[in-house]
């Protein structure tokens, strides 16, 4: 059961008139969070390349029969469904409803960094401590500066895989298990 860290770039916030201008994934360890593979960024702008192609080359990879060959994990993974469910729609002709990729494996942290928040939604996005801005990435796909816009995906997902190397680390230290498993055999001594 493969876990890639997945995000995308797109120009705007509508996935009815926007565009997806890269679409990124990296295969993580499932015991660790880390890194197992380089990042594979599809981009829009190469060469012979432009949204309906990038999205023909992750169509086949998201959609396999097997739904345990690549799990997503991302933060806020409802924006990366709504856009490929819209773009797979216009491109291939299906009626995909974004919640159909809620029922497939994946793992989104959003809730965790907004509990880590102390339950507030303004600035959970802060805790990755990432450098730039996602709002950024129009400006400089208007102004041509590719360069930038790949700087900044690949501090991102250098940010958000240490932060789910972290948080994964945190949650399954021994210690904590160990007070995790004395808890649910109490409880189940209570139980019977």
């Amino acid at each position: 059961m493969p876990h890639y860290y997945f995000d995308i770039e797109t120009t705007g916030l509508d996935p009815q008139r926007d565009e997806i201008i890269t679409i990124q994934f990296q295969k993580i360890a499932i015991d660790s969070g880390r890194p197992e593979e380089p990042l594979t960024i599809l981009k829009s702008w190469q060469q012979g390349l432009n949204e309906k192609k990038i999205i023909e080359q992750i169509y086949p990879i998201i959609l396999t029969s097997n739904p345990f060959c690549f799990v997503p994990v991302g933060n806020n993974l409802n924006f990366e469904f709504n856009f490929l469910a819209t773009k797979f729609n216009k491109y291939f002709g299906l009626n995909i409803n974004p919640f159909y990729f809620h029922s497939r494996p994946h793992i989104d942290l959003k809730p965790v960094m907004i509990l880590l928040n102390g339950g507030r939604f303004k600035g959970y996005h802060l805790l990755l401590n990432k450098s730039g801005k996602g709002a950024d990435v129009p400006k400089w796909y208007q102004k041509k500066d590719f360069k930038k816009i790949i700087q900044y995906i690949e501090d991102e997902a250098k940010a958000f895989t240490d932060f789910y190397t972290n948080v994964h680390n945190t949650m399954f230290n021994h210690e904590l298990r160990r007070v995790i498993s004395q808890s649910v055999i109490k409880g189940i001594d209570e139980f019977v």
